[in-house]
């Protein structure tokens, strides 16, 4: 993960358009029958793909795959350029979302606690404790919500610690992003409910969202459908398909899949408070960002941080909750306005994919501070 912000949110949906648009080079006859949405939302899909199009050949990124919610539904869906050299790619290519997995984990933990499972202000050690911290008595003092707001103390990953887990800061002290805090919490989660994680993530989150097309672990149905890396160094290469999952890191998805999960997320709200207070972070980090040479102070937010696992960015004209990832090789971000009920899924494969996402967010939500901000996250 690059940046812990951006590589830091009903029923089944209906379609009104899932067309593919490839680059000229990798055209093909079926390609070439779209039908474009009508009215407003079939001439923003225009402009976003003609802008991709000019991006991925100015940024060196291989595809990108767009689903764009409007009014609480999928829109439109956009796939542009290759998803492995000679293979277009489609609105149904699967991306290796990075960090975008700890959003899926964060609704399944969130969900489960809504339902009397356990308490988010419980020790985890009634069911969990790492064998690293069994002897650092401060691991009684870890619960779902420091894990989920990144609050637990402790390293992004063990290896950053020597391999073995320590704590960097005292639980609930400070906020320090950490892909073992969700490790962390999906282990207890395991453990409290006597059931494997993907079985719990299934039954809680994938079925009622009508998500069909995401996998923490390797599936035969993945093959033919993944899209290949293109690395720093230039290489084309598929990422590990794990036979173990991971918390934080590594699951394959679809952007209408995606898509479904987040439209799900603002039908189905685990709080009776209205969205505009249920997301406002308790840390606000914005401080980390305005700055004159990140978010300039006068477009800064109005607040922003970690509440349930997404990141918040509170502007005067919209509520952003996102959650982005980034892996060598592929850039990807999901992010949606629970009071408008809009949003977008944006997947690239490329390492300067960050670049096109910052292109496509102009177009989809020209909001001045968070345009910012994704310029920000574009350049580091």
């Amino acid at each position: 993960m690059t940046n812990k912000f951006l590589a830091g949110a009903v029923c089944f949906l209906s379609l009104s358009s899932s067309a593919v648009l490839a680059q000229p080079a990798a055209a093909s006859r079926d390609q070439a029958q779209i039908v474009s949405p009508a009215g407003s939302a079939g001439q923003l899909r225009l402009a976003v793909a003609e802008k991709v199009r000019w991006s991925l050949a100015q940024n060196d990124v291989p595809s990108a795959s767009i689903a764009y919610i409007e009014n609480g539904k999928i829109a439109w869906t956009l796939a542009v350029g290759e998803s492995e050299p000679g293979k277009p790619a489609t609105p149904e290519t699967l991306y290796n979302i990075a960090s975008m997995t700890k959003s899926i984990v964060a609704e399944t933990v969130v969900r489960l606690a809504k339902s009397g499972a356990f308490s988010m202000d419980v020790s985890m050690a009634e069911a969990w404790v790492d064998p690293d911290l069994k002897d650092d008595p401060r691991h009684k003092l870890l619960t779902p919500r420091l894990a989920l707001t990144h609050r637990t103390g402790l390293p992004n990953w063990r290896y950053l610690t020597g391999d073995v887990l320590k704590f960097q800061n005292d639980p609930d002290t400070q906020f320090g992003y950490s892909g073992e805090g969700l490790q962390y919490v999906a282990h207890y989660i395991e453990n409290k409910m006597a059931r494997p994680l993907e079985q719990l993530v299934a039954e809680t989150v994938f079925a009622p969202a009508g998500m069909t097309d995401t996998t923490f672990t390797d599936k035969p149905w993945l093959d033919g459908r993944i899209a290949m890396s293109q690395t720093k160094a230039g290489k084309h290469e598929f990422a590990p398909r794990r036979t173990q999952w991971n918390a934080a890191d590594d699951v394959w998805s679809s952007t209408s899949d995606y898509a479904r999960f987040m439209i799900w997320v603002m039908a189905n709200p685990v709080s009776s408070e209205r969205a505009a207070t249920y997301w406002i972070p308790r840390d606000n980090l914005k401080y980390q960002v305005c700055q004159e040479d990140r978010v300039p102070p006068p477009l800064c937010p109005r607040s922003l941080g970690f509440t349930a696992g997404w990141t918040v960015y509170d502007t005067p004209d919209n509520l952003i909750v996102m959650h982005g990832g980034g892996d060598d090789g592929e850039h990807t971000l999901g992010y949606f306005n629970p009071v408008a009920r809009s949003g977008a899924v944006i997947f690239t494969n490329g390492d300067n994919g960050q670049k096109v996402i910052r292109d496509i967010v102009q177009i989809l939500l020209p909001d001045p501070s968070f345009n910012a901000f994704i310029n920000m996250q574009s350049r580091g």
